[in-house]
């Protein structure tokens, strides 16, 4: 085994902490570390796991992944590709995978698990069912959807920008390209933009849970009728969808930031909490009572209680989940984009030839029920779901055929001796290099939360005037205000 042993001092000989160490420092103190981690273990078969799907949860994955390999004693290596929800259901299906030029459904697993933000549609459950492929959908977190915007001196909160569904699904469909719109400042009417500012418009390419919650959003509050013949239409409810051409493509949670980000008047979603990570500007949406508000207003309490109807949800987790969907529901503080994420993993597990690593599937989604682990998602902007959701989804691990595989117990309290056998997953069992993670992450959290009041307080001075037209400074608190947010972020580099 290789060990990497890092002694550090500052120049005055103490111990670094947050105030004397810069986050290059801190990476590279564990990418050292880890590569000696590896090293330990580079001689060892490890036991591995791989899935792939939606962005939204990707983080929550990450973590937990992490979190079970330093508690495994044998070798383990956990992974997931963030490739979104359309090809997350591809590849666990065997659907739509390009063979010789020819898209073909084959039916054969490419990952151990998918996962989605949408569950699998009725057709594809009945199409593979009826090619042998039985699975379970298991629910685990629920999360918010919205559209962010870049809009200089529009800042979110309550002085942001208002806009309802029908006002989206026109700018979407590129029938309103201007923000100076008279339908848009009817609803904004403090909203001071240039004559004839354009709107930049991003959207989604490949198959998008985000695409899906806001076309069936639009769809709930905003149908196309007679009445609203610029309403969203009944076939344009989809993860994939045929946009106008006036749409920039951005694909992918990174790219929709980047577009919003790097194009002002710009407009696009992506998952509420990966958007208010990155700084954006939150819209306020008409929600189902007719009240605007943004995610972060709304709060976890706000997308819980779009989930309290539980009606649509089958008596099984190997049942039919297509018709769960929680858009524009009924409440003065309900979110009305709330997700259910989904983990899809088949019923035979025989495609994976170690039993080890089909019981090692089952002791992950096990994890992401139990609150030690899914509770690490709390900062990703993620929520267990419901009580009797959860027991839906437990209900359907103890449908999985594992084989001879032996199972994992997971040691909370201390187990003498057993806790060192093979198949035990300890909490007592802690890496150095996790651990100074997680904690330099929340002593980073209070810092990143500052840059953002300030973004959002500087958005606040420019939709009030204090800046002039040609960009000059007109206060000495807004000079104040750039000169705190230069050096917060210096400290961040």
């Amino acid at each position: 085994q290789n060990f990497v042993i890092i002694l550090i001092k500052t120049n005055d000989g103490r111990r670094p902490t947050p105030s004397t160490m810069n986050l290059r420092t801190a990476t590279s103190i564990l990418g050292t570390a880890l590569v000696g981690t590896l090293a330990s273990a580079q001689n060892a078969e490890p036991l591995g796991i791989s899935g792939s799907g939606t962005t939204n949860p990707s983080k929550c994955f990450w973590h937990i992944m992490a979190k079970l390999e330093e508690q495994i004693k044998l070798p383990s290596r956990l992974s997931y590709r963030a490739v979104g929800s359309g090809t997350g259901q591809k590849e666990f299906l065997g659907k739509g995978i390009e063979i010789d030029g020819v898209e073909t459904d084959n039916g054969l697993a490419y990952n151990d698990f998918g996962s989605g933000d949408i569950p699998i549609s009725e057709e594809d459950k009945t199409k593979f069912n009826d090619m042998g492929v039985d699975f379970v959908q298991l629910p685990f977190v629920l999360s918010a959807v919205n559209f962010f915007h870049n809009i200089p001196g529009v800042p979110s909160g309550k002085m942001g920008l208002n806009m309802t569904a029908c006002l989206l699904s026109r700018i979407f469909d590129a029938d309103i390209t201007e923000w100076d719109h008279a339908d848009i400042k009817a609803i904004n009417p403090g909203l001071n933009v240039a004559d004839g500012y354009p709107i930049y418009v991003g959207r989604r390419v490949l198959g998008s849970s985000s695409t899906y919650s806001i076309t069936h959003y639009l769809h709930a509050q905003c149908p196309k009728s007679d009445k609203e013949p610029k309403g969203w239409p009944e076939d344009k409810k989809a993860s994939k969808i045929d946009w106008n051409p006036a749409t920039n493509a951005c694909d992918g949670s990174s790219a929709m930031t980047k577009c919003i980000e790097n194009n002002e008047g710009a407009i696009g979603y992506i998952d509420a909490a990966h958007g208010i990570e990155a700084g954006l500007n939150e819209i306020r949406l008409k929600n189902g009572d007719g009240v605007f508000l943004t995610s972060a207003e709304a709060g976890d309490a706000g997308v819980q209680a779009a989930a309290t109807d539980l009606s649509a949800l089958p008596a099984s987790a190997d049942g039919d989940f297509s018709k769960v969907a929680y858009y524009n529901e009924p409440g003065a503080n309900t979110w009305p984009i709330s997700l259910v994420s989904y983990v899809y993993i088949r019923k035979d597990l025989s495609f994976i030839e170690s039993p080890a690593r089909r019981t090692l599937l089952k002791a992950f989604a096990t994890a992401l029920f139990d609150p030690d682990y899914i509770g690490l998602c709390d900062r990703y902007g993620h929520i267990p779901v419901p009580k009797e959701v959860r027991d839906i989804s437990l209900a359907g691990l103890k449908l999985l055929d594992m084989g001879d595989g032996k199972e994992w117990t997971f040691e909370k309290d201390t187990m003498p001796g057993h806790g060192q056998d093979d198949y035990i997953i300890s909490q007592k069992r802690k890496s150095f290099t996790l651990y100074e993670a997680d904690r330099l992450a929340d002593d980073i959290a209070p810092m990143a939360e500052d840059v953002r009041q300030l973004k959002l307080e500087l958005a606040s001075m420019k939709s009030q005037g204090v800046y002039s037209n040609a960009g000059g400074v007109k206060s000495a608190s807004l000079a104040w205000g750039l000169g705190a947010l230069v050096g917060i972020t210096i400290l961040a580099l």
